[in-house]
């Protein structure tokens, strides 16, 4: 049986091989927020994970919804689950929104092509339309704009840090579940037990 120990790190391990490799189990997590007492889901992709800090990262438009409600109340919990191993983890935290900075610098440069044309859009995301809409400039519509391109776009650019504080791991198996919850601090362990699953 596994210790707590190597399950924490089994843990960061993943999270950051996902971060790296589009594709992975763990790339896609729901991200959950609150916003004048109402949840909010919606899928986002992990690009970083900083496993000494104990932070994960991710972008979105400065114009959307979640950045008000991360602003708002920047308690926010992460959902990741891998199917094929059965294996859910939950990681809750505090959000911080960077504009600027090297870690934003490196995700904006590191990022393909095809995940910044977003940024190009020029209406917010998530604003009613009259029919559907790609949101994009008319010559970038079925096709990628290149890093000159994309420059119009970096000031709707934004990087949010996910602080982690708890993290909940669940293994599903028809010989019973097990479950765990890891307590942490700008990336150090500061407590682990086994919960009842």
């Amino acid at each position: 049986m596994q210790d707590l120990q190597s399950i924490i790190e089994q843990c960061w391990q993943k999270l950051t091989l996902a971060s790296q490799t589009p594709g992975a189990a763990w790339r896609t997590p729901v991200l959950a927020t609150v916003s004048a007492q109402q949840p909010r889901q919606r899928t986002v992709v992990l690009r970083r994970v900083d496993r000494a800090a104990g932070s994960l990262w991710l972008h979105t438009d400065l114009r959307s919804a979640k950045i008000q409600h991360l602003e708002q109340q920047p308690a926010v919990s992460l959902l990741f689950y891998d199917a094929a191993a059965e294996t859910q983890l939950q990681v809750r935290g505090r959000a911080v929104v960077h504009t600027a900075g090297v870690v934003w610098q490196q995700l904006w440069e590191g990022s393909p092509e095809s995940s910044l044309r977003m940024y190009l859009a020029p209406q917010p995301p998530g604003i009613h339309c009259s029919e559907p809409s790609p949101n994009l400039p008319e010559q970038f519509v079925g096709r990628l704009p290149n890093r000159g391109d994309l420059a119009a776009g970096l000031h709707n650019f934004a990087a949010v840090e996910i602080q982690a504080e708890r993290l909940e791991w669940l293994q599903l198996s028809r010989e019973g579940h097990r479950r765990a919850e890891f307590s942490v601090c700008a990336g150090t362990l500061q407590h682990a037990t086994w919960l009842e699953p």
